[in-house]
């Protein structure tokens, strides 16, 4: 007979009691499971205290029985089995991390763009396509431009070559073509909206003004007015000095829509051998339609200077005006390099022509206020046309102008110039001669903006 502590005995007595067979019903009826639940797991026990004991499920409440599914799913499964000594612990709430560790840690994001003005200080207007300072060349192409072009003209003589004063015996001294103009001043303005690869619109003015010439006949009262005009004007067959004058101006405006197309050609891979020594270049060709107004003025003089037998200086003045109007069509062509350009255009006008002449009346210093040819009119339409060349060179200077210099090439025809209207009849009349032609050529140098 042994003797120990009634406490190990108690404890020995309770370990090696046999386990009711009513658990094992309990268990099996918790292990029934709904449609909607997951695997069956097993229950949490609770921690073991020498002051309570385990609940059967048996023993357990119904509503306690009936754990929902949500519940059930909590409970982490385990293939092992249990015995009631060794039930296994389990933690009901474990906290689940929130971060993947497997990835790398998101990049920061970059600092903005601030451009900075090539002197160092703060920059207050930036480029709208790149962003750069508006102080930089960036180099850039806008939408929107305008310039303006100093034109330096000079245009031909091609009257019908009369004879305005001979000598007594015949011999022509002057005629229309005497009086060839020199060089006259001019501008040119331009400016629309620039679409690549797109539609644009553009307007312009040109204007030719002052184009002079001057020529002087003299002699010692051996000079006359040719046909029937001289006879009749006292002194005008003994002339001392005739002096021929001729002015002209042209202006025009037009208004055109055009198409462009941007490329990218050169480089090392170009097909053309001349292209592979420079690098790439960006080429744009514009087909353009639009409407242009001309207007061409012309003034002849011949003044006479007669002082034998009397003084009977005169003048015999005719003005001529030629308005064309009517549509246009041409190209334009451009080449950009990082800091030069080049480009050129040619269009060509059809046009309808309104023709007028105006003979000022020929009075003389003898005459009394009495005219030998009252004034005389005539007017005539007709069809005329325009060609307008130009090739330029252009130079970036900044984000914003460019320097322009190029030459021009204007053939107007059609028109009427005053010196082929002079009639040196007794008449009272003139007829209107039209459909001459005027050439004019000559370099531009101007400013281009772009923004």
């Amino acid at each position: 007979m042994a003797f120990c502590h009634p406490a190990f005995s108690a404890q020995t007595d309770e370990k090696n009691k046999p386990t009711p067979a009513k658990k094992t019903a309990a268990d099996d009826s918790s292990r029934v499971e709904s449609p909607e639940a997951g695997p069956t797991l097993p229950n949490p026990v609770e921690s073991k205290t020498p002051e309570e004991e385990p609940v059967s499920n048996a023993e357990a409440s119904p509503d306690e029985a009936q754990e929902s599914p949500s519940d059930r799913t909590k409970s982490q499964p385990t293939d092992q089995l249990t015995t009631d000594s060794e039930t296994p612990q389990f933690v009901d709430e474990i906290p689940l991390g929130t971060e993947n560790i497997l990835l790398p840690p998101e990049p920061l994001a970059p600092e903005p763009y601030v451009p900075t003005c090539k002197t160092g200080g703060r920059c207050n207007k930036q480029c709208r396509q790149c962003y750069q300072c508006d102080c930089s060349r960036c180099g850039c192409d806008y939408d929107a431009y305008f310039l303006i072009d100093f034109l330096f003209f000079k245009r031909n003589n091609a009257t019908s070559g009369a004879v305005v004063a001979e000598t007594t015996s015949g011999v022509p001294e002057l005629t229309t073509r005497s009086t060839n103009p020199g060089t006259a001043p001019g501008i040119r303005l331009f400016g629309g909206r620039l679409r690549k690869n797109g539609i644009g619109w553009e307007f312009g003015y040109t204007g030719v003004f002052g184009m002079f010439g001057e020529r002087t006949a003299r002699g010692s009262g051996d000079l006359r007015v040719p046909g029937a005009l001289g006879s009749v004007v006292d002194g005008w067959t003994n002339l001392d000095a005739v002096r021929s004058t001729y002015t002209s101006s042209l202006n025009m405006c037009e208004v055109n829509i055009f198409t462009s197309r941007v490329t990218t050609k050169g480089g090392p891979r170009s097909p053309f051998p001349w292209h592979r020594v420079h690098g790439t270049f960006e080429h744009e060709f514009q087909w353009l339609g639009g409407f242009r107004w001309a207007g061409f003025n012309d003034v002849a003089n011949l003044h006479v200077d007669a002082s034998q037998p009397i003084n009977n200086d005169g003048t015999y003045s005719i003005t001529t005006t030629s308005q064309m109007l009517g549509p246009q069509i041409g190209f334009k062509t451009k080449r950009r390099w990082n800091n030069w350009s080049t480009e050129g255009w040619v269009k060509t006008m059809l046009a309808g022509t309104f023709l007028n002449a105006d003979s000022a009346p020929i009075d003389t210093l003898a005459g009394g206020g009495v005219p030998y040819r009252p004034q005389a009119s005539a007017r005539d339409v007709g069809v005329g046309f325009i060609g307008d060349m130009n090739y330029s060179i252009v130079r970036r200077l900044n984000r914003k102008w460019s320097l322009r210099a190029g030459y021009n090439l204007i053939w107007i025809s059609g028109v009427a110039l005053a010196p082929n209207q002079f009639d040196f009849s007794n008449t009272n009349t003139i007829t209107l001669a039209g459909a001459s032609n005027v050439f004019l050529h000559g370099a531009n140098l101007g400013l281009e903006a772009q923004w």
